[in-house]
């Protein structure tokens, strides 16, 4: 469960494309702690599971359906993510309720600029077709 409150903006340092699930690992700071191994961090708002920490960096297994659903397959080496631990029993909210799992794909159906923002319309698969 994540709040969806940004904790640090992290940097991946290595990605290794490989069959079956890529290696990931991200460079951080204020997330190190609470990160061990078998550890949950939503990396770009997608909750991963940390396979190794050596100092500052975190590696983490993708697999090939979390490559399909979600923007990670994207990332290079020295780009930017988004790093956000877990919500902790008793921590203040600050933000609101986030698994970080994908339900459903959906499409971009039109984007509308709004002063200092933009509105978006999504179109997402009928209840019954859910994953």
């Amino acid at each position: 469960m994540f709040t969806g409150i940004i904790e640090e903006l992290g940097e991946v340092v290595r990605l290794v494309r490989r069959e079956g699930a890529w290696g990931l690992a991200v460079r951080g700071a204020r997330v190190l702690e609470g990160s061990e191994r078998g550890s949950s961090l939503a990396v770009n708002g997608v909750c991963l599971t940390v396979v190794e920490r050596d100092g500052s960096l975190l590696s983490f297994d993708v697999g090939p359906e979390t490559l399909r659903a979600t923007a990670l397959a994207d990332v290079a080496p020295g780009s930017p993510v988004n790093l956000e631990r877990p919500l902790r029993l008793g921590a203040p909210l600050g933000g609101h309720l986030v698994l970080g799992h994908v339900d459903a794909v959906g499409s971009v159906a039109r984007v509308s600029p709004e002063r200092d923002t933009v509105r978006m319309g999504i179109v997402v698969p009928e209840p019954g077709l859910l994953r």
